[in-house]
């Protein structure tokens, strides 16, 4: 028989085994998925497996070959990475139920969907995952290290990504001790899930609508907020008055021979709107004494018992003013004078280095 001859050879379609008594005709081909309903589902064609004329199913850049004999396997290939793979079952509902993570993976095109939940803890830690200049400041990247550390690697470290629930980071905010704390976790999940999305970790983005529940734990009350004012309103009672500045700094004056530094740190943090960091970073440099003008462009912060110097809170550079004297009548142009003297004279011994 020529070859031609035998590629144009039809299939039987009928099974030539006897039949057994008292037992039903099993469907085949096409009748047999119509049986139980098509489980995977997509645009058929006519292919070629060997010398045998088969049908072929594609579902979202997945190639199915259904089983061709009784005994059969179900296969199926796709390309993923660039890399050509392939899985196989007994069975249309068991190649389907493999290939359920497979069709998410590549309808969202999340090639890292199989990697560990710790490598996506770590890609949400880099600092590289940010453009240049954009890169969290060097305390919020230890405080989001911490609580990753603390609360979501215990939980989903171990998970294959694609495997994470929204169980699972609800677990995580769960673990909080409070509700501040747990809203802290909220907005870390948020930005985890929405890196993980963006980096092929992820596909779901409900799974950042979780948040803290109280499970028997005390629960603040609700807070009443004035009618017409953003978040940002300061209850004017809560703003300390003149006279409570100046007391501050008389206790403080009166503590030790330092004192009188304390009592000028206070004055000018009131009157300056200098923060603490801002304000511990000051230097002899930063102030013009002609027009009792001060440039904020550094601050320190504390990170793990450690001092680092930075630039000010959200990167943003100001200046500010000071007045003469203190609405209580504390010189305050004065004593910064004084202290600007003072300091030179400290960096001159080599006491005070940065002055």
């Amino acid at each position: 028989m020529a070859k031609s001859e035998l590629l144009d050879t039809e299939i039987p379609t009928k099974d030539p085994r006897p039949r057994r008594a008292g037992r039903r005709a099993r469907p085949h081909g096409k009748a047999r998925r119509a049986a139980h309903g098509t489980v995977v589902c997509g645009d058929a064609r006519e292919g070629m497996r060997g010398n045998r004329r088969t049908v072929v199913e594609v579902v979202g850049g997945i190639t199915v070959y259904p089983a061709r004999w009784a005994g059969d396997r179900w296969r199926a290939a796709w390309y993923e990475g660039g890399v050509r793979r392939q899985c196989q079952a007994a069975s249309e509902e068991r190649l389907a139920a493999r290939l359920e993570k497979v069709s998410a993976r590549l309808g969202a095109d999340a090639a890292n969907m199989e990697r560990s939940g710790a490598e996506l803890i770590g890609y949400f830690l880099s600092p590289d995952r940010h453009p240049p200049g954009e890169q969290w400041s060097r305390k919020h990247a230890h405080t989001q290290g911490r609580l990753c550390a603390r609360f979501v690697a215990p939980v989903i470290g171990h998970l294959v990504c694609e495997d994470i629930k929204t169980g699972h980071l609800q677990a995580v905010v769960n673990a909080a001790p409070t509700a501040q704390e747990g809203k802290r976790l909220h907005a870390l999940v948020s930005a985890l899930v929405g890196a993980g999305i963006t980096g092929g970790y992820l596909a779901n983005a409900r799974l950042r609508q979780v948040h803290w529940q109280a499970n028997g734990r005390p629960s603040p009350p609700a807070q009443a907020t004035v009618a017409g004012e953003s978040v940002l309103f300061v209850d004017p009672a809560e703003i300390p008055a003149h006279a409570d500045v100046a007391k501050l700094g008389q206790v403080l004056a009166a503590r030790g021979p330092r004192g009188q530094l304390y009592e000028l740190m206070v004055n000018l943090a009131a009157y300056t709107g200098l923060r603490w960091g801002e304000l511990a970073a000051l230097t002899i440099a930063q102030i013009d004494q002609a027009a009792r003008v001060i440039n904020v462009d550094r601050k320190v912060v504390e990170i793990g018992g450690r001092l680092f110097t930075e630039t000010p809170k959200n990167r943003k550079l100001r200046h500010t003013i000071y007045p003469r004297r203190t609405p209580q009548a504390y010189p305050l142009a004065e004593m910064i004078t004084a202290r600007i003297a003072q300091a030179r004279a400290e960096q001159d011994t080599g006491t005070n280095p940065w002055g």
